[in-house]
């Protein structure tokens, strides 16, 4: 990951996996928000410039998987990881496909943690400049159609 730190939305409602989990990217020079539940990260993410989001799946009145699909609707683009200590009830795919990028079973090592964080991370930051590039070629393309039909009209 480059020098640039993020913004990282946790969201977990065990107190002391939160405060784990914030403590661990703080020491890595990010940012981070809390919310306890799907409704309250929802909240947190209007309201502030969000980076990435990190979210259990079992989170009391909406689970994480609702709340994949309500920020992958709301904000598409916005990088999730979805942790579990409940992974026979549920799948990698079965959370990619409900908008995550990343599937983290719980326990994990910090190396892991920050392996397919930065992945993530870095994965969405290409996208996003894949995007732009596409956006600025379009435009170009625009431009030298445009000065074509001005020369053809001269």
């Amino acid at each position: 990951m480059e020098s640039a730190k993020y913004s990282i939305l946790v969201v977990d409602d065990e107190e002391l996996m939160r405060y784990l989990v914030v403590s661990y990217l703080s020491k890595l020079g990010h940012s981070c928000l809390t919310a306890v539940d799907g409704a309250d990260a929802l909240d947190k993410i209007k309201k502030n410039k969000i980076d990435a989001v990190i979210t259990d799946i079992r989170l009391p009145n909406m689970d994480g998987m609702t709340l994949t699909q309500e920020i992958s609707r709301q904000y598409p683009g916005l990088p999730i990881m979805i942790m579990t200590a409940f992974d026979e009830e549920y799948s990698e795919g079965t959370v990619i496909s409900a908008g995550a990028r990343e599937f983290l079973r719980k326990p994990f090592t910090l190396d892991e943690f920050a392996v397919r964080l930065n992945k993530m991370i870095d994965d969405s930051e290409t996208i996003k400049r894949m995007e732009k590039e596409k956006k600025a070629d379009e435009d170009l393309q625009d431009l030298m159609k445009e000065l074509e039909r001005i020369l053809k009209n001269s």
